[in-house]
């Protein structure tokens, strides 16, 4: 029993000493190559190590990076993007996200009790929509497109269905938030931006958050295609600050791959983020309160595709 103890305590001690080894050995690569990228190539290059040493630095060298790194594309062509301090992190578990027998999407505690909310966001585009129906179904909060500007010519025009989408949703019961499609150049765009949504928002009584929507036009001839990252984050910032002075929660939408490559996150660290990635489990480092995980979900009440979102209050 005592050489049983010892051989333990010998490979406790090797394990440790291997582990520390990887990370003085990913820190020297990491100081002599001088990014993420130039690592991993270098290593895939070498080929370090063989067998369980081999596996053990690959682990660790993973580790390292998705706690610093957001990845963007494919192995081994990744891009490497820094996790900022400016921006809160969440601590979900991927784990504790699952479906229900609903058939929609919650996060949960330990012992399977619901942590979220369920959200539809809705536009024109979904026509007439059945809120009983959908409230009955399990929706708490409904997000609804204000307006939009134009890509082309900028002028900002109402959704000719967020009247009667609000008061639908208010008389079933909903939660009602709203979203503007941005084309905001610069701070004072975002900010008639905003001015335009909050006087739908008074006239309806809308009582949620107000989202800024910000995401690619795939047209060269959209007036933001080539909008610098400082440009398009003023614009963000312009909105979001115009809806906090009138007392409303501000809020960005954009997909996890736009914020981490198209705005400026370390200037974006006070406001509640709204992130679009369709996968089993997001990967998102940030503190995020709604993660738009389908645009091709299915509900009573609506006809045809809609987005689906597990919401956090």
């Amino acid at each position: 029993m005592k050489n049983i103890k010892k051989l333990i305590a010998a490979f406790f001690v090797l394990d440790l000493t291997l582990c520390v080894l990887v990370a003085v050995v990913l820190g020297k690569r990491k100081e002599e190559l001088g990014s993420p990228q130039a690592v991993f190539a270098a290593d895939r290059q070498m080929n370090i190590g063989n067998g369980s040493s081999k596996g053990i630095i690959e682990e660790n060298y993973w580790n390292f990076v998705h706690k610093s790194y957001i990845l963007v594309g494919n192995a081994p062509d990744y891009e490497f993007y820094k996790i900022v301090s400016e921006v809160p992190r969440n601590d979900y578990k991927p784990e504790l996200f699952y479906r229900e027998e609903n058939g929609l999407m919650y996060y949960h505690d330990e012992n399977g009790n619901r942590l979220s909310k369920v959200a539809v966001d809705v536009s024109v585009y979904q026509g007439d929509v059945n809120w009983q129906a959908l409230a009955d179904a399990g929706v708490d909060i409904v997000m609804i497109r204000a307006g939009f500007r134009g890509y082309g010519n900028g002028e900002i025009k109402t959704d000719t269905s967020f009247g009667a989408n609000v008061q639908g949703a208010k008389a079933a019961g909903l939660r009602v938030g709203a979203y503007f499609f941005s084309q905001a150049l610069n701070t004072s765009e975002g900010e008639e931006e905003a001015s335009y949504v909050l006087n739908l928002a008074y006239a309806y009584g809308v009582d949620g958050p107000i989202a800024i929507d910000t995401e690619l036009v795939a047209d060269e001839t959209a007036r933001t295609y080539n909008l610098d990252i400082t440009s398009r984050t003023d614009g963000v910032i312009g909105f979001c600050e115009t809806v906090k002075a009138s007392g409303y929660e501000p809020m960005i939408y954009a997909n996890r791959n736009w914020y981490v490559q198209n705005l400026d996150m370390t200037r974006l660290g006070s406001y509640k983020l709204w992130v679009a990635q369709y996968v089993d489990t997001p990967d998102f480092p940030y503190l995020y309160n709604g993660w738009q995980y389908t645009d091709e979900g299915s509900i009573p009440g609506i006809s045809g595709n809609i987005d689906l979102n597990v919401w956090f209050d």
